[in-house]
Formats: C-alpha cells, sequence, structure tokens
C-alpha cells in the first residue's frame, strides 16, 4: 500500500515559493541613478549648419561611446539639444534654456561670434562652455567659463602669405564675411600683418554679411575687376565654394585661399572642382593610419553614413576631454578647476594642455586640395 504524504508537508514548498514572491513584491524598485545632463548649442539651421551638424555627431558619438561603458559614475550623460541658428538671439535663449534646465556643462557653438555671445553668459551661471570650433582670439586670455582645444593663433594666416610670396603672386585680393567677424576680422588683421612683413600688401578687401538675397555672382565679378593673381576667401565653408564656383567660371587659373575654418567643414564635398588647388589648413591628418583615428572613421560612417570631416572630430575630441574631467572631478570640486587641476589631456593626434584661462595650442596642418582631397604642403 503506497505511503501517503501529509498535506502539510506537500504545501510547504508553495508557502515558501509564495512568501518569496511575496517579499520580492514588497522590495523598493531599484532605482535608475539620475542621468548626468550636457548641454550642446550648434548652428543647425543657420549658415553655418553644416558645420553645426558635423559637431553635433562627434559630440553625440563620444557621448555614446561613454554611456556604452557604463557612463559617468554609473550616471548616464544625457544631451540636452538647442540650435542657435548663428543668430546672437537665439544663442542667448538657448543658453538661458540649458541654463535654467540644470545641466552640468556646455559644448559648443561651433563658430567664434556665437561663442562671444554665450561665454559672458555662461560665465555668470557659473556653467562651463567647452567650445567647438571657434578659434577667435578675442576669446583668449580671459579668466571665464570658455574652453577650447584649438589654437587661436591663426598661424594658417602666416601660412598661406608665405606660399603666395613663394609663388609670386603680388595682386592679391580678399572677400571678407563680416557676420562672424569675430573669427574674420583678426584673421584678416594676421593675414594683412604676415604680408606686410614679406614686403607684399592686399589689394581690394571686399566686406559683406550674408543674408537670402547676397549675389555671389556680382561679388566675384567686384573682386575680379582688377584682375587680381589670387583671391583670399574669408568665409564660411559654403560661402566659399559658392564665391570659388563664380571666381572660376570667370578666371579659371586664379589661385584661391581660405583659412582653416572653411577646411574645417565639408569645403570639398560643395566645392568640387571649383576648389581645386585651393590653399588652406587643417587641425587633423585626415589620412592618419593610427588605429584609434581609423576607428573613429570607421564607427563615424557606420554611425552617420557619411565621411567624418575635422568639425566632428574635433568636437568629438573637446567632448571626451569634458567627460575625462567629469570622470576625474573629486567631491566639491567645480569643473573648471578639474580641467586646470588635470591640464593635459590626450586627444587625437597630439595633446591638449590648458593654460590658466582655458585656451590652448594645437597643430594647423597646411594644405592645398589635390585630386579631391586634402594634401599635405611641406
Amino acid at each position: 500500500m503506497p505511503r501517503v504524504r501529509p498535506l502539510s508537508h506537500c504545501l510547504r514548498p508553495c508557502f515558501l515559493l509564495l512568501g518569496a514572491l511575496l517579499l520580492g513584491a514588497c522590495e523598493a524598485p531599484q532605482e535608475r541613478p539620475e542621468p548626468l545632463r550636457l548641454g550642446v548649442i550648434v548652428d543647425v539651421s543657420g549658415s553655418s549648419a553644416s558645420l553645426g551638424i558635423a559637431g553635433r555627431n562627434g559630440i553625440q558619438l563620444a557621448v555614446e561611446g561613454i554611456n556604452e561603458r557604463g557612463g559617468i559614475k554609473g550616471r548616464p550623460v544625457e544631451l540636452l539639444y538647442r540650435d542657435d541658428g548663428f543668430d546672437a538671439a537665439r544663442a542667448r535663449q538657448a543658453g538661458a534654456e540649458l541654463i535654467d534646465a540644470g545641466i552640468e556643462a556646455a559644448i559648443g557653438p561651433m563658430t567664434s561670434t556665437m561663442a562671444e555671445e554665450l561665454a559672458p553668459q555662461f560665465t555668470e551661471a557659473g556653467i562651463l562652455l567647452m567650445g567647438g570650433t571657434p578659434l577667435s582670439p578675442l576669446l583668449a586670455g580671459r579668466d571665464d567659463m570658455f574652453f577650447r582645444i584649438l589654437s587661436h593663433k591663426n598661424p594658417d594666416a602666416g601660412d598661406i602669405a608665405r606660399k603666395l610670396h613663394k609663388r609670386e603672386l603680388r595682386r592679391i585680393n580678399v572677400l571678407i564675411e563680416t557676420s562672424n567677424h569675430s573669427f574674420t576680422r583678426p584673421w584678416l588683421d594676421d593675414f594683412q600683418r604676415q604680408l606686410q612683413a614679406l614686403g607684399l600688401s592686399t589689394g581690394q578687401v571686399l566686406e559683406y554679411q550674408r543674408d537670402e538675397q547676397t549675389d555671389f555672382a556680382a561679388l566675384a565679378e567686384r573682386t575680379l575687376a582688377d584682375q587680381p593673381q589670387a583671391v583670399v576667401l574669408i568665409c564660411s565653408a559654403l560661402d566659399t565654394a559658392l564665391l570659388a564656383t563664380q571666381l572660376r567660371q570667370q578666371q579659371p587659373q586664379l589661385t584661391l585661399a581660405t583659412p582653416g575654418w572653411a577646411a574645417a567643414d565639408d569645403l570639398i564635398e560643395m566645392g568640387g572642382q571649383a576648389v581645386e588647388g585651393m590653399l588652406t589648413a587643417q587641425a587633423f591628418d585626415m589620412h592618419d593610419l593610427s588605429r584609434d583615428f581609423l576607428d573613429l572613421k570607421q564607427r563615424y560612417q557606420a554611425r552617420f553614413g557619411q565621411q567624418i570631416n575635422t568639425a566632428a572630430i574635433t568636437s568629438y575630441n573637446a567632448t571626451r576631454v569634458l567627460l575625462t574631467a567629469l570622470e576625474q572631478r573629486q567631491s566639491g570640486e567645480h569643473l573648471k578647476q578639474t580641467l586646470l587641476r588635470i591640464r593635459q589631456f590626450q586627444g587625437l593626434q597630439f595633446p591638449i594642455v590648458f593654460d590658466d584661462f582655458g585656451d590652448s595650442d594645437s597643430p594647423l596642418l597646411p594644405m592645398v586640395i589635390r585630386d579631391g582631397r586634402f594634401t599635405r604642403l611641406d
């Protein structure tokens, strides 16, 4: 006759399981850590939108990388985006919104004039602003909250002046766009000083301020009226491409040059054959074969479906510096103090070393556009 087990013995495992389930239900759900919020201010709708979009992509790629590794001290990094539209009032409004949102720091903008608007605002709020590609010397030497990783000393102005002198070009005209005046006017001053030291001077200097009615064909015609041998275009990549097209249609063999500001953007894609042979400069060697650089190029291509450019690399570098500082910030330490305590960071292709004012020196490589590529000028 089979042995009958007591009912209480049979139910005991069920009661134990039920008790465990009830205990688990009573426990408080595990709270997700509060995200660490960073602001992003770039132009994605104005005349420097291609520069801003590339910068935004570089920032996003850096943040996605650190989030994949667990964030900052267990906290995910969240980006709050704002569009400055390359407009001073919109930039200030964007800055106010991000400051009110309680961000830890902000990244951007990509242009010097917008940085001039935002730096005092973030300094007053006590929030660090890590610049993208602003190069203006007018932003240097200030004890404020604005930091940047690229040099503000305009070495490309001297490089271009020396190259034009070497080619024995004497009639040199200039087209300068004035809306980004914090960069364009100091660059022109440096260029003219370098020319003067070589016994040269500029001819016509034509100023314009870009708007929807800008007549690039008319600007080109005026610039070529006195038959210059070379024209220097101190403007954005888009305007450089448009003006180069008009200039080369009227004078195909004309020598053209532009600061590294334009070459940080998709200048070749926008200008095509019209920018072939143009003298310029870049902050990075785009043909670098190091493993880290090749890996970044591949990840950027896979993520955004386009080739990386200097603006994207600069913003990626700047964001990595900021994230490193956030990781190494000590208790009670302001982020500015952290950056100045660490002082030197390893960037792609060159070290980033901040002075007491948050400025840094960086190489700027002389380039010429040959066969649709940026090629080093030795």
